[in-house]
């Protein structure tokens, strides 16, 4: 029997967890990603055989998937597919808990996996709850939990890896075995670097066991594999791998520069974290990491497990990758937050004597919170103004930031009541013409389409259009627009719509 303690407290966290994530849930308008992976939600909903239409473009579909039954629920294409990533967190958030309150209770010597797990979450039935209230607070979940992105559902599938990796460690059993290959399946099947935990599930293994059944973390890879592989059954299954390529560089151009991009990527590391961790808990992060280096005794085998799986995909990526972005971070913040919420417990214990006073410590600790809390205020109610690292701002800015183009939809249906609405847009992929296709679709008389860049006239299509008697619109990107002054001369400016940067969505009318 669980504990009333764990449960009441898991329950407050999943509460205020869905009060954080589900207000203002569309107060950051869709950017160029979610435009594609909603899209592409949507033709798989429409038309059953294109099931593995992200293949197209080297993805696996598996979050695209999981976002159909949502479309189904809520008529808003962007609210449905974030709330997805709300759902997707808030099992994040509870498997964060259980997997902590193993890790408490690792050296225990109970023969039975269930009653394991159960004496752990009693042996520590507040402690266990410590990185859930991490987790919720934390302005890097919380801004990626609010995103239809697949990162939060890797994320998910790593903590369960770790998770099963635990269990299967003092328990070398078949179903773990399974459980834990499903597991690495499903992260397979969303995004690729879920390689790293097929890896570190094995490592895993040998740090933690001491059994010699090495073959039960070769079937969960197994099982991963094959999982991986149903999706041969799309057509275009080659370009995962050739797409994989697009994002790192080979082996051969890093031994010819062994410290670039690791060293310019190491100052991005910092850049994010300031921002995603803010900066009391960039200083506890230092101390999570530095206290079991420095105390040869702290580093136990769990801990030096979940190092593992956080440094060796960080390092990994930093030294391999093209781009660095702050979305990388996601899938390693589970074992990030597990160090925060050890940092925390050393916190509690040795200033236990200093301040003498719980209130007082209690204190401290939301003092440490209140930068992320102004955070959160920001991003959910006034994202307009928050400033992002230039390389993370295209959330927010430039063309990639759907700033008006839900008021532009709105504004295109009730025109197409009338008349038969024909929209040429600014690009082919992103969030034009994606991002206003995914509130169009399906509307009677009204087409979207797009268009190349950088365009100087009037494409011949959208004025054959309007001979015909449609109302037509061409829908761009300022200052990008590069129209010359005989096709502006043309079109009359509907609705405009400026971004942060001072950009702008211009709807023009032909």
């Amino acid at each position: 029997m669980i504990k009333p303690k764990f449960i009441f407290g898991l329950i407050i966290l999943s509460f205020i967890y869905l009060l954080t994530r589900l207000q203002n849930l569309t107060s950051i308008p869709v950017f160029g990603d979610e435009a594609i992976y909603l899209r592409w939600s949507q033709l798989i909903k429409n038309v059953e055989t294109l099931r593995f239409v992200p293949l197209s473009d080297g993805k696996q579909p598996l979050f695209m998937w999981l976002t159909v039954p949502f479309f189904k629920i809520i008529s808003d294409p962007l609210l449905a597919g974030r709330t997805l990533s709300v759902v997707v967190g808030l099992f994040s958030l509870i498997s964060l808990c259980l997997t902590f309150s193993l890790y408490l209770n690792f050296s225990s010597k109970t023969k039975q996996p269930h009653i394991f797990i159960l004496n752990s979450i009693n042996k520590y039935p507040l402690l266990s709850l410590i990185p859930g209230l991490v987790y919720l607070f934390l302005p890097l979940t919380f801004f990626f939990d609010r995103l239809a992105l697949p990162d939060g559902l890797l994320s998910l599938f790593g903590i369960l890896t770790l998770f099963f990796t635990i269990l299967l460690a003092k328990y070398p059993r078949l179903d773990i075995s399974m459980f834990l290959g499903l597991a690495l399946g499903l992260a397979w099947l969303t995004k690729s670097p879920a390689i790293y935990f097929v890896v570190l599930s094995n490592l895993g293994f040998v740090l933690l066991s001491s059994s010699k059944k090495f073959y039960y973390p070769l079937l969960s890879a197994l099982i991963a594999f094959l999982i991986y592989n149903l999706l041969r059954l799309g057509p275009q299954f080659q370009q995962i791998a050739l797409r994989n390529l697009d994002y790192v560089w080979p082996l051969s151009e890093i031994l010819r520069h062994p410290l670039d991009p690791l060293i310019p990527h190491l100052k991005d590391l910092f850049v994010y974290y300031l921002q995603y961790l803010s900066l009391p808990f960039l200083v506890l992060s230092i101390i999570a990491f530095a206290i079991p280096l420095v105390k040869s005794k702290s580093l136990t085998r769990p801990s030096l497990f979940i190092l593992c799986f956080f440094l060796l995909p960080t390092l990994t990526n930093l030294s391999f990758v093209k781009v660095f972005t702050g979305r990388y971070l996601l899938f390693t913040s589970p074992s990030l937050i597990l160090f925060l919420s050890l940092s925390l417990i050393k916190y509690i214990r040795h200033t236990k004597k200093i301040f003498q006073s719980t209130k007082l410590q209690i204190l401290i600790i939301l003092l440490c919170f209140l930068p992320n809390f102004y955070w959160l205020f920001m991003v959910s109610f006034r994202p307009f103004n928050v400033k992002l690292p230039i390389s993370e701002s295209g959330y927010l800015e430039g063309w990639t930031a759907g700033w008006g183009i839900k008021s532009v939809a709105d504004y295109l249906i009730s025109r197409s009541i009338n008349y038969n609405v024909i929209v040429g847009t600014e690009g082919y992929f992103g969030t034009l013409p994606d991002g206003l296709q995914i509130y169009t679709d399906s509307i009677p008389h009204l087409t979207v389409f797009g268009l190349d860049t950088g365009l100087t006239q009037i494409p011949a299509k959208l004025i054959d259009a309007k001979n015909f008697g449609d109302d037509v619109y061409l829908l761009l990107n300022s200052p990008k627009q590069t129209l010359s002054q005989s096709a502006l001369d043309r079109l009359s400016l509907t609705q405009s719509f400026t971004k942060p940067d001072g950009s702008q969505l211009l709807l023009y009318k032909l």
